[in-house]
């Protein structure tokens, strides 16, 4: 199998030529991993089905099952639903003047985990016909593009990070226009809940991707609440500038999707957001899930092991 592969603006790569009729060789397996360490994201067309999407998914690591197992298809847990019709219940947000359904700001995935994943493979089954676009940003590049004296004022820094289901609450690299206007109600009942069911966290705020030794600004602007030891005048002023610095869309891949197309993201590496559609509008997806082997994060409270807590969820 003849493969090709291609960079695109700002980072990222395409991949066409891949030939779903058998299991992938572990060449071109090495080679589309290669070009996802290099690049962040990778974009597939042409993945026909959920055994090409698991079988393309085994390129970056072991999928797992789904965090929040509620949404995992019956017939294979390792892939997880994402369909939003006129029944589907949602939280309805208002971001510039426009409302969203499906909307999520700008984050990388479980950072109120200790333990993260290492990346996803999203598959488009049906796009929505307006919107739906989702986009990534490289922390990598980002990290790049700091003064050499912000370098030196944040190396060696920890983050500390909590639960927030309620996405207006957020406060560090959101919409300021965010605002929301109707919450799914069984979402809402559980927000308080899982606050306590989710310790608040600690990760560093640069890490160092091991397979292409590149420094990352590693923040998450979901779920981000201070910069530990610090004052929260101080730390409140820093990670306003980080995140602001961090969000720049001058910066950012937004990809329009095109049915069976299938973009995999470095978790490590990548933050990502979605624009979500508006009410009303239809669209099918599928996740997958790559196992984490990032082994940086830990408890706020010493006493806590990284397996003490209630379960997964995904974000």
């Amino acid at each position: 199998m003849t493969i090709e592969i291609t960079t695109f603006a700002p980072f990222g790569c395409r991949i066409k030529g891949v030939d779903f009729s058998a299991p992938l060789s572990v060449d071109v397996k090495s080679a589309i991993r290669q070009a996802w360490v290099d690049n962040g994201i990778a974009v597939i067309e042409d993945c026909p089905s959920d055994e090409a999407h698991l079988d393309l998914s085994r390129c970056f690591g072991e999928p797992q099952p789904a965090a929040t197992a509620k949404l995992n298809l019956k017939s294979n847990p390792y892939i997880m639903a994402l369909n939003q019709d006129e029944n589907t219940p949602v939280n309805l947000f208002e971001v510039d003047g426009e409302q969203r359904t499906g909307w999520l700001g700008w984050h990388w995935d479980q950072a109120f985990m200790p333990e993260i994943v290492r990346g996803a493979v999203l598959r488009a089954l049906e796009p929505a016909k307006i919107g739906g676009e989702t986009g990534f940003i490289h922390g990598g590049d980002a990290y790049d593009r700091l003064s050499p004296a912000m370098k030196e004022r944040i190396d060696g820094l920890d983050i500390v990070y909590h639960f927030n289901g309620a996405q207006e609450r957020n406060r560090f690299g959101y919409p300021k226009s965010l605002k929301l206007v109707e919450r799914d109600a069984n979402q809402a009942a559980s927000i308080e809940q899982y606050m306590n069911d989710f310790p608040p966290v600690v990760h560093p705020l640069v890490i160092t991707q091991p397979e292409s030794g590149r420094r990352v600004l590693k923040l998450s602007p979901m779920h981000v609440q201070y910069v530990l030891g610090w004052e929260r005048a101080a730390s409140d002023e820093l990670l306003e500038e980080l995140a602001e610095h961090l969000v720049d869309e001058r910066y950012a891949y937004f990809h329009s999707w095109t049915k069976n197309d299938a973009v995999a993201w470095d978790n490590w590496s990548v933050i990502h957001s979605a624009k979500g559609v508006p009410p009303g509008v239809i669209r099918r997806a599928q996740r997958t899930t790559i196992m984490g082997d990032y082994k940086l994060g830990r408890y706020l409270d010493e006493g806590l092991a990284l397996d003490d807590h209630a379960e997964r969820l995904v974000d």
